[in-house]
């Protein structure tokens, strides 16, 4: 009986070894040739060094690879956008037994936008722009508009603020204007409690410091966003300076730090420049109305500091009278021409009186159909007539009397029609 039981448990112990040995020759034979990597070569970029580009496949020299290895590498760098094309091959090395050359031929991308960081506020710029540098050697403050760049980014950026216990949820969002083509990749970190406590000017010497201070009063309290911040604080400044006659004024930077007790601390540097006074101006352009006329609804006088807020009301009320000849669209450019080593500046008032309208459509709204009628019957500015906006305010005065009202009691509506060239004029009566 024990003789005839080894017997079964020796085959089964040979049959376990030969089934290791049969799996170990599969893997074996299918396993993949293994390369000693000797050294990593990237052409064809005029953005990235080689070096940077070695670093950015992932790769390590000295070290095996396989083929798998060396494509998941050009895959690597292929996603992350900042190349249009990645090709790759290998090269035995001479005088090596399994040594190979991983050769990275790239072509750059075109399209980029710079990274711009609203309220990392932790790092120094250059200290931030290194590091990330070090996480993604392909990122040099530039972010292309397809691949994978910007979410590395922000787990980048995720990764470096948690390592030192900071809010680090991270969002981007590519920014553009209104209107215009993107701009810049936006990265901001969520729910990191900045809050602007206090701006500070430097640089201005020749501004009434409370009026300064009150321009800036709604900025304190807002959140800290970088972006945001140079648009308040330049939207609160320049209106002040530009009504003194400092027409060159400009915000050079927007310095930003952590206050010890908490809050964003802002220091605005500005360049004030010349407080310019007017020397004069002439008329271009204006073949409806003399000079002379436009210039008496110009207050600004000659000797005084430019006021900007002044000059910008005076042109939009001078621009009105172009209406009553039909010209909807008139319009006045200011062209300043600075004198020379002088705080003077003189200006070309240019017109450019655009396309004459006619008068389009009459509407006359009343629940008295017979006053209706008759109000419409007594309006004189004939369809297809150029279009005079001073006739009605003349037309409701003498409609007054028919209609027993007030000239409040209308509701009046001017509908300009660029493709017609038009107005179409509505009025509503409300009194009855």
């Amino acid at each position: 009986m024990n003789g005839h039981g080894l017997i079964p448990f020796q085959q089964e112990t040979f049959m376990k070894h030969f089934f290791l040995l049969l799996c170990l020759f599969c893997q074996l034979a299918h396993a993949e040739p293994r390369y000693h990597l000797v050294r990593i070569v990237a052409t064809g970029s005029n953005r990235y060094s080689s070096e940077d580009v070695a670093r950015a496949s992932g790769l390590t020299v000295n070290t095996q690879v396989t083929m798998d290895d060396l494509q998941n590498a050009a895959s690597r760098l292929g996603t992350c956008g900042v190349f249009s094309t990645v090709q790759f091959l290998y090269k035995p090395v001479a005088g090596t037994r399994d040594g190979v050359e991983a050769n990275f031929q790239v072509k750059d991308a075109e399209k980029f936008l710079p990274a711009a960081f609203e309220n990392i506020i932790w790092l120094s710029d250059q200290d931030l722009q290194q590091q990330l540098h070090q996480s993604l050697p392909l990122y040099a403050g530039l972010v292309p508009l397809s691949g994978t760049m910007a979410d590395d980014i922000s787990a980048a950026l995720t990764k470096l603020l948690t390592a030192k216990g900071l809010p680090s949820q991270v969002s981007y969002m590519v920014y553009a204007d209104f209107g215009r083509p993107p701009s810049a990749y936006k990265f901001k970190v969520e729910n990191a409690g900045l809050n602007v406590a206090e701006v500070r000017v430097s640089g201005a010497a020749r501004m009434a410091p409370d009026l300064i201070t009150k321009s800036l009063s709604r900025v304190p309290g807002t959140e800290y966003l970088r972006s945001e911040m140079m648009r308040m604080v330049q939207l609160s400044l320049e209106p002040i300076y530009r009504d003194h006659g400092f027409l060159k004024f400009k915000i050079v930077e927007i310095k930003s730090q952590l206050k010890p007790g908490g809050g964003v601390m802002l220091e605005a540097v500005v360049e004030e420049g010349t407080q310019y006074r007017l020397a004069g101006f002439s008329w271009s352009g204006n073949t409806l109305i003399p000079s002379d006329e436009l210039s008496k609804h110009i207050t600004l006088k000659v000797g005084d500091p430019v006021d900007d807020s002044k000059l910008t009301h005076d042109l939009s009320e001078t621009r009105k009278l172009f209406l009553k000849f039909g010209h909807e669209r008139a319009l006045i450019f200011p062209q300043p021409n600075f004198t020379a080593d002088s705080d003077t500046v003189s200006y070309v008032f240019t017109v450019k009186e655009g396309e004459l309208y006619h008068m389009g459509r009459l509407e006359i709204e009343s629940r008295d159909a017979d006053l209706a009628r008759k109000l419409t019957e007594s309006w004189k500015l004939a369809a297809g007539a150029p279009y005079d906006n001073t006739y009605l305010k003349q037309f409701l005065v003498q409609a007054l009397p028919l209609a027993h009202g007030h000239q409040k009691d209308w509701v009046i509506f001017e509908q300009v029609d660029d493709a017609q060239k038009s107005v179409n004029v509505r009025l509503q009566l409300k009194s009855d």
